[in-house]
């Protein structure tokens, strides 16, 4: 009995299963459908088609169709065969375009035959033309020896201011040939005060260098040489307002503070007065502050500086040894021992050598054609340069009676175009630079004098040049010594 009972009651729970399975799919729980293949007629199961295998990869990518390809795909499809990227195979395939192809050598032609190089033609350069009165002197003949080394000028006419009664010297026409022999591209001329050349010496000049009598001394008394000289500047500033009125005048005939404002007079009268254009020297002044201040620290004088204001000599210069190097200070006694040393020395190197006038030609005419130099590249608009110069200040600007005093300036094509104004400077500069004050203001105020007592009238003036190219000169200055003082 046991046996059958099983039999029974598992046919019964089998034929209740199928019962309600047939319930669940007339009830549409279970649904099945069809679709029709685009590329055959057969009708099939969605479920019974294989999908459709990507022929670039073997595994199907869901994203594939919804993200862009990018630069992460890229590197797997570069992925070397058997490698794996992140974990995810890869098969091995390879793109014509990237293959590294062989660079192929070409075959070693027969070398072209040499071609000829034609020399390279320099242009002509620009250049100013300097004129150097006073070139019959020995510093004069050193200035032109420089000058004419120099790139920047490309005509140089010397000027001799001494009268001969034979007529025309030899001497300056020989350094004139002598010096046609060195290498450069400056034409050197010569110009004789008996021929009456000063006007053709002066024509078409850029630059005018005016230097001192050979037979005036340091040690001599300041009015004596200004009794000497004034007749001579008087007559270059003539000569300049007719043949070159707007030439730059560089003006180093001593006394430099009095023979300023004569040629500013001059040129005034004449209507070509250009106040950018006229500058006294400071040259010689300052490169012998900059030389010992360069001696006393050690130092190379390239990189040392004084600049010079006040005056050009005597109690009137003051160089500024506080500006000598930054953030360095000279103590007040070695200042002032420094400036004396500045101040005297002309009359110690003169000292030094009793039967030479001046022995100092050497150094001075290194200062000149440094400053001529300068002057030049400035008005070839190649430089922009700074240096000590005695000029006229502006009248709105003046905190002085002196209306002539050394001072840093800027010269460019133009001339000069700015004044620095003094620099902040200690208190025992500020009174040296008080006594300079004082000084220029009587010096500019004794060349006014003289120029209005000779000037004012021919006859005047005409006494006071006669024979003043001689060597006893103070012989024919009685008249002019001390009248005006």
């Amino acid at each position: 009995m046991f046996p059958t009972n099983v039999v029974s009651k598992a046919i019964n729970l089998w034929e209740s299963v199928l019962g309600s399975s047939k319930v669940l799919m007339s009830n549409g729980l279970s649904y099945r459908g069809y679709a029709k293949k685009r590329d055959d007629g057969c009708r099939r199961a969605c479920a019974d088609i294989p999908p459709e295998r990507d022929p670039v990869c073997p595994i199907p990518c869901d994203r594939r169709g919804t993200k862009k390809e990018g630069i992460l795909h890229r590197i797997k499809l570069r992925l070397i065969d058997g490698g794996t990227n992140f974990g995810t195979p890869f098969r091995y395939l390879q793109d014509d375009k990237y293959v590294c192809k062989e660079i192929e050598v070409p075959e070693p032609k027969a070398l072209p035959a040499p071609v000829e190089e034609k020399p390279c033609i320099q242009e002509t350069r620009s250049g100013v033309q300097v004129a150097v009165l006073g070139a019959d002197t020995s510093i004069g003949q050193y200035v032109s020896l420089l000058l004419k080394q120099c790139p920047c000028i490309k005509k140089l006419r010397l000027y001799e201011a001494r009268d001969t009664s034979t007529g025309c010297s030899r001497e300056l026409c020989q350094v004139v040939h002598d010096l046609q022999h060195i290498d450069t591209n400056c034409l050197v001329q010569a110009y004789s005060c008996a021929c009456h050349d000063l006007d053709r010496c002066l024509q078409n000049s850029d630059i005018v260098l005016m230097l001192e009598s050979g037979y005036l001394s340091m040690d001599m008394p300041m009015e004596t040489r200004f009794n000497y000289q004034a007749p001579i500047v008087k007559k270059y500033a003539d000569a300049i307002a007719k043949e070159c009125p707007n030439a730059f005048i560089l003006v180093c005939a001593s006394p430099i503070d009095c023979m300023v404002p004569l040629i500013a007079e001059t040129l005034k009268e004449t209507g070509w007065y250009n106040p950018r254009k006229l500058l006294g020297s400071l040259a010689v002044p300052e490169m012998r502050a900059s030389t010992l201040a360069a001696r006393a620290l050690s130092l190379e004088p390239c990189y040392v500086n004084v600049p010079c204001v006040g005056g050009t000599e005597g109690d009137a210069l003051v160089p500024l040894f506080s500006k000598a190097l930054e953030y360095f200070e000279f103590s007040e006694q070695n200042a002032e021992m420094m400036t004396n040393t500045v101040r005297c020395a002309p009359e110690a190197v003169a000292k030094s050598d009793c039967n030479c006038v001046r022995s100092a030609e050497l150094s001075e005419a290194h200062a000149l054609a440094g400053l001529v130099t300068k002057v030049a590249w400035a008005l070839l608009c190649r430089d922009v340069p700074q240096m000590s110069g005695f000029v006229e200040t502006d009248p709105c600007q003046i905190i002085s009676p002196a209306r002539y005093i050394a001072n840093v300036v800027e010269i460019t094509g133009t001339g000069i175009i700015r004044s620095v104004g003094l620099p902040k400077i200690t208190d025992s500069e500020i009174r040296r630079v008080d006594i300079a004050l004082n000084e220029l203001y009587r010096k500019q105020k004794m060349t006014m004098d003289w120029y209005t007592k000779y000037c004012s009238s021919t006859p005047n003036l005409d006494a006071c040049q006669v024979n003043f190219f001689t060597t006893k000169y103070y012989e024919h200055f009685d008249d002019c010594a001390y009248g005006s003082i």
